[in-house]
């Protein structure tokens, strides 16, 4: 397996089956990008592993041109296989950690919360971003 990670996107490659990735060293990006390969298997009774996708604090992509099922549908997206960094820099542009953190936040909350949840996890984000571009306090 190799892990390369920046500010905002680990990138792993070189496995076989997602169930390596509950035991990885995988810091605490905005994005996690796997390079997958038709042959990237997924076990669909492993319990461990849907907690791991269901609970990432990060968005999680697949960058594959056929994925698999299985495997596909663990991740948030799926993305063009091969070079990402063109991808990734458009996605976090002009951002600092924290304002991609707020709104991965939003994209997090939809992976798991009611309707409910979401819109008062984007209210929040939204006025926090506000209040940290207008240098005033967030309200909340």
């Amino acid at each position: 397996m190799i892990i390369k990670t920046d500010e905002f996107v680990t990138e792993v490659s070189g496995i076989a089956s997602l169930s390596e990735l509950k035991d990885a060293e995988l810091g605490t990006p905005c994005m996690l990008i796997v390079q997958g390969s038709d042959s990237l298997s997924a076990d669909s009774s492993d319990k461990a592993l849907d907690d791991f996708f269901l609970n990432a604090p990060y968005i999680t992509a697949l960058a594959a041109d056929s994925p698999s099922g299985d495997a596909a549908s663990r991740f948030d997206m799926v993305i063009p296989a091969g070079d990402t960094s063109e991808y990734t820099a458009q996605l976090f542009k002009d951002k600092t950690k924290w304002q991609a953190d707020q709104i991965n936040a939003c994209f997090i909350a939809a992976r798991k919360g009611s309707q409910a949840d979401i819109l008062d996890c984007e209210s929040r984000a939204f006025y926090r971003l506000m209040a940290a571009k207008n240098g005033g306090s967030d309200n909340e």
